[in-house]
């Protein structure tokens, strides 16, 4: 059954009341939150999973382009611009680059929940001929890829990686970050320091391992001494939360857990967590030979995307908190920011996940309160840095993703921040009491770096279903924007094909329905 085409009153509160049972999938999705969560090193996968799709899928090029061409009468598109579909019939594309002589490269994520194939990346030559460069040691999923001085820099689980586009030689230069829970690294950008910086999301929603994560993706069962890792030293307040213990035979045994810490680990007032490096919830920079890393911002929950501006500005697209999970946090906007590096002042700060949110506030007030949870949010860290406000705050749940600057006239709109929104997936991620006033996400927006001021530049009108935008990226010349289309998503309590039982309410993909869209003025 295609829950998110299913709307009735009914069945919302039905929905709602499965969501709050231990056996509904309570799994995230903020793109690539849940869409491309996976175990490190490869993707475990049920029986049932199994039984439905091959444990792995070889990359196939015959069916790229074959078929009905996709048409664009599903899309709204600022006045001006037009688009075209240039390749279409992939899996799970996920990002675009372009290297020095015009060629394109384009990763397939190889991971989506219900569905493991071989991270692949391929390269489209300036006369459209299609081959593969690398399908072997690649993690997925593959979040980006970015060409600079001769190589390939490609994002992958836990792994930042280069790419020899002649060769195929793939050599690690990151390894260990910590993304074997909710969330992984995700876009990378190369700055005006020529530092590589990357992006890293959290291990947990809102700071503990708790229901979502056991009977979601399940990932405490497989490795259980994941937790959230900070960037400095903290200091806890001690908040543990009750929940239901998976891993005993009692049907009534609970497990006590705090904050940033592992599941079924309780914590008392006042206890240190030591910082590390390589943290959650931040963005690092490193030498382009992966040395020297460095803390560049933390407190980010997911910050999916990150691109530099002209001027040399990052900007960050960073997902707010999803309602769910021990500690619920509702009404959490995603948001933008945007930080000078060239003044050594404003690196290493916090932006105050898992205690802020909206407006760098405490979650203490009570605008954060789910209608679903028992009691007021408490803190989880005492004496907390000054918070960093953020540029823009959007709406709650569009699940904002990659980060394209324009810096041509022939494209026009220079200087504007072109981010993508892949679209969020109620009652998974959110409450139909506080996230039900029509779609959400699905679109590009137009942001400026400078004022925070945001549009709509593209969306999906007709069926929005079908369009995952997460990979956004300009040609060498700026000319073009492409946008890679993860394609059809439906939140599904069942097969679409014979209507069996899922064993959760899960996101389900569809192979073969990802578009590489080429946008012109």
């Amino acid at each position: 059954m295609n829950l998110r085409n299913n709307h009735n009153q009914n069945y919302k509160h039905k929905k709602f009341n499965n969501y709050k049972s231990k056996l509904s999938s309570l799994i995230t999705i903020t793109i690539a939150i849940i869409l491309f969560s996976s175990f490190f090193s490869g993707a475990i996968i049920n029986n049932q999973q199994q039984q439905i799709f091959a444990s792995e899928k070889p990359p196939d090029l015959k069916v790229i382009n074959s078929g009905a061409k996709p048409t664009v009468g599903n899309f709204n598109l600022t006045s001006g611009y037009k688009m075209e579909p240039l390749l279409w019939n992939l899996t799970l594309p996920t990002s675009v680059t372009f290297d020095d002589k015009g060629n394109m490269y384009i990763a397939q994520s190889g991971f989506a929940e219900w569905f493991f194939a071989t991270p692949t990346i391929i390269k489209v030559d300036q006369k459209g001929n299609t081959s593969i460069v690398a399908d072997r040691f690649l993690y997925g999923p593959i979040t980006d890829l970015e060409f600079h001085e001769g190589k390939i820099y490609v994002s992958h689980k836990g792994v930042i990686s280069t790419l020899n586009p002649e060769s195929g030689i793939i050599k690690d230069i990151i390894i260990g970050l910590p993304s074997s829970g909710d969330h992984q690294n995700n876009q990378i950008a190369f700055g005006p320091d020529g530092r590589l910086y990357l992006s890293q999301g959290t291990a947990t929603n809102s700071g503990v391992v708790g229901e979502d994560n056991i009977f979601g993706l399940q990932w405490p069962k497989y490795t259980p001494q994941i937790h959230d890792v900070p960037g400095m030293n903290i200091s806890l307040t001690g908040q543990s939360f009750n929940t239901t213990n998976p891993f005993t035979s009692s049907e009534n045994d609970f497990a006590n857990t705090g904050g940033f810490v592992p599941f079924g680990t309780p914590t008392m007032e006042g206890q240190e967590i030591k910082g590390d490096v390589k943290c959650n919830g931040c963005i690092l920079s490193a030498k382009p030979d992966g040395s020297d890393l460095k803390l560049v911002a933390e407190g980010l929950r997911n910050p999916y995307g990150i691109a530099f501006t002209n001027d040399g500005n990052l900007v960050i697209s960073n997902n707010g908190a999803d309602e769910r999970g021990s500690r619920q946090i509702a009404n959490d906007p995603d948001k933008v920011y945007n930080i000078d590096i060239s003044n050594a002042s404003n690196l290493g700060k916090f932006y105050g996940w898992p205690d802020f949110a909206g407006n760098a506030e405490p979650v203490t007030d009570p605008k954060f309160k789910s209608p679903s949870a028992k009691e007021p949010l408490k803190f989880l860290m005492q004496n907390h840095p000054e918070v960093v406000k953020p540029l823009a705050e959007l709406r709650v749940g569009p699940s904002l993703t990659q980060v394209a600057i324009s810096n041509s006239s022939e494209f026009g709109n220079q200087g504007m921040a072109f981010i993508g929104a892949s679209g969020t997936f109620t009652p998974i991620t959110h409450t139909f009491e506080t996230i039900d006033k029509g779609v959400v996400g699905h679109k590009v927006v137009m942001l400026n770096p400078k004022t925070g001021n945001y549009s709509d530049f593209l969306f999906a009108v007709k069926d929005p279903a079908v369009f995952t935008p997460v990979g956004l990226s300009f040609d060498k010349n700026g000319t073009a924007l492409y946008v890679a289309d993860l394609g059809k998503l439906e939140l599904r309590d069942t097969l679409p094909t014979t209507n069996a039982s899922l064993n959760h309410t899960a996101t389900w993909p569809y192979p073969y329905t990802g578009v590489i869209w080429k946008i012109t003025k």
